[in-house]
């Protein structure tokens, strides 16, 4: 019989499945700009191609949203004072942008790949779909589940937070520096706040995954072992407390509110992307679409106690929790388990 993990490919080489029907897409890679010696033009292409750190779904598309918000969307932005306050009249609409928001991106992923299911289960990592008869879920339906805890304790702790800390540029807790002032800094800033955004998430997940806080919280967002759009923000109240708390750095370093709605946006919104449970959206029947590059994740939802970071600062790799999709990684996490199972098995003198 084969072993549970062992991959099975078929002979169109699109879909490598294991014996449980899980997708296997491929080994991944070293993170480009922690890779020694340097490879400037691997180095580039991780920056600069498509898809890549900057896009489609990267850096660039949640700095081009903060800004949107900033100029467009943000009621008192013509004058940073108007924030000393906290009122009513500029509150409010923060908090109606914000689950708006929320709803456009997760609707819309799940409508395609859950809903109306337009590429069926290609390139999804489970073959099964959400739980709808499920007593480990709100109503007994994941995704109902899920919208709950995203919308009602996400998206409120996300629009909670916002309005800090424009109270805390309002009233200079914060140094607010805007591109006239200093454009160099500003344009490193943008530049080191994705791997400031990583550092924190790799941090703040290890941290819940303590007993205490793993028993009491986390474990609300690891139900969803077969993730979808909208798992990726259902978590439980404290851990929402603390995964959007990456705003601590601005109370260090100036900044401006662009970069503050990049740091709080993309944890909001990247996830429902990140979770979709899918390797690739296709965009036309025959082609192989376009990357989404959530394999590294999925992993940790799968196995729990690997791949707590991301791909892009390789923390898991350099504290030895990374699962790479490679045949070895497999048999060290079997390994793990069954070293595990005969510890919780063992006499208490043991």
């Amino acid at each position: 019989m084969a072993n549970s993990e062992d991959m099975v490919r078929r002979d169109d080489g699109t879909e490598t499945r294991d014996a449980k029907g899980q997708w296997t897409p491929r080994i991944l890679g070293k993170a480009m700009p922690f890779a020694w010696p340097i490879q400037p033009k691997k180095l580039a292409r991780f920056f600069l191609g498509f898809p890549g750190f900057l896009w489609p779904f990267g850096t660039a598309l949640y700095y081009g949203l903060g800004y949107l918000t900033w100029t467009y969307l943000q009621l008192g932005a013509h004058d940073i004072g108007t924030f000393g306050e906290l009122k009513v009249d500029w509150i409010w609409p923060m908090f109606v942008r914000n689950y708006v928001m929320l709803a456009i991106v997760g609707c819309t992923l799940h409508g395609i790949l859950y809903w109306r299911r337009v590429q069926g289960t290609r390139f999804k990592y489970n073959s099964r779909w959400p739980s709808t008869n499920s007593s480990a879920f709100l109503f007994k339906d994941q995704v109902k589940d899920n919208i709950f805890w995203s919308m009602v304790s996400g998206a409120t702790f996300w629009s909670v937070y916002e309005v800090f800390m424009l109270w805390a540029y309002g009233n200079g807790w914060v140094t607010f520096w805007t591109f006239a002032d200093n454009p160099i800094w500003f344009v490193a800033l943008a530049f080191v706040l994705p791997f400031w955004q990583d550092l924190h998430f790799y941090i703040v997940h290890r941290i819940s995954h303590w007993p205490w806080l793993y028993e009491n919280a986390h474990y609300l967002h690891h139900r969803n072992t077969n993730v979808g759009p909208w798992s990726g923000l259902s978590m439980h109240p404290i851990e929402h407390l603390l995964y959007f708390t990456r705003w601590v750095i601005f109370f260090v370093v100036p900044s401006h509110p662009i970069h503050m709605f990049y740091v709080m946006q993309r944890p909001a919104l990247n996830p429902a992307l990140g979770h979709t449970g899918f390797d690739r959206l296709v965009l036309k029947d025959k082609s192989d679409g376009i990357s989404i590059d959530t394999f590294f994740h999925y992993l940790h939802h799968r196995y729990f106690e690997c791949n707590y970071g991301t791909a892009t600062v390789p923390l898991d790799r350099w504290f030895g929790t990374l699962h790479d999709g490679s045949p070895e990684s497999y048999e060290q996490m079997r390994k793990k388990r069954r070293l595990q199972k005969e510890a919780d098995g063992a006499p208490a003198n043991v």
